[in-house]
């Protein structure tokens, strides 16, 4: 039976890109998403490649719905690897226009929610000999500068430091927690503003990285990275590794 991984916000975006590229890999993939029909659509391309996969409808807020990803990911022999992947903020408005449940809505999708999923696999994974948990930050975390949604910047930075203070996980539990933080990737709603953007908003733009290199550096991670690790990505610039 091949390993297992979990990757939540799996049905799109980023979170599909890194399940197809766990199913190419072997694994059998747990594919967590709200939009039930986009989890299905990803997993079955996943099960082509002769691998098993799950398409959930979960709403990674909600503990109930996090066992059933944990117990899908059991029937499949796993957990072996967790992608913290789901994310976001609404674009209507932000902290301090927000309403406390819509501002602490973000905070719990992008902070409380991968801490929690992540405390749920830990024994699970420990059972199984030990594994890896990747959690996906964002730039939006890191630097002094104004940002357009402070709960969404303060949740990412949040994630980051949750990586870096778990090192010793690896140690207490064969768990390698790491944490990867992208600039802008080079998605359909990225690529859609850049084209957008006049030739001197571009210029003084990075570029767009690549999903591909952000699976490979998951990937790597996934087969040797050592727990505690924070990977930055700046578009057209080598990824900087911040190893314990």
């Amino acid at each position: 039976m091949p390993r297992t991984a979990i990757v939540t916000g799996g049905g799109s975006g980023l979170g599909r890109e890194i399940a197809l590229g766990l199913g190419h890999a072997g694994y059998g993939v747990v594919v967590a998403d709200l939009d039930a029909s986009a989890a299905q659509a990803c997993a079955s391309l996943i099960e082509e490649r002769g691998v098993p996969a799950r398409g959930l409808c979960v709403d990674v807020r909600r503990h109930d719905d996090l066992t059933l990803v944990v117990a899908a990911a059991q029937d499949l022999g796993g957990p072996h690897v967790l992608f913290n992947n789901a994310g976001g903020w609404t674009p209507q408005r932000q902290y301090p226009q927000a309403k406390a449940e819509e501002w602490a809505a973000t905070i719990n999708l992008n902070l409380i929610a991968p801490m929690l999923l992540s405390q749920l696999v830990l024994e699970p994974m420990r059972q199984q000999g030990g594994g890896a948990i990747i959690n996906i930050a964002s730039s939006g975390g890191i630097g002094f500068e104004s940002y357009g949604s402070p709960e969404y910047g303060a949740a990412k930075a949040g994630l980051i430091r949750f990586t870096a203070s778990l090192a010793s996980l690896a140690s207490s539990h064969g768990v390698r927690m790491m944490c990867v933080v992208p600039d802008w990737i080079g998605l359909s709603r990225a690529r859609a503003r850049w084209e957008r953007m006049d030739a001197d908003e571009r210029a003084a733009s990075r570029p767009l990285i690549p999903p591909a290199d952000v699976v490979a550096v998951v990937l790597d991670l996934v087969r040797a990275g050592v727990g505690g690790t924070v990977v930055e990505m700046w578009g057209g610039d080598q990824p900087i590794v911040h190893a314990p």
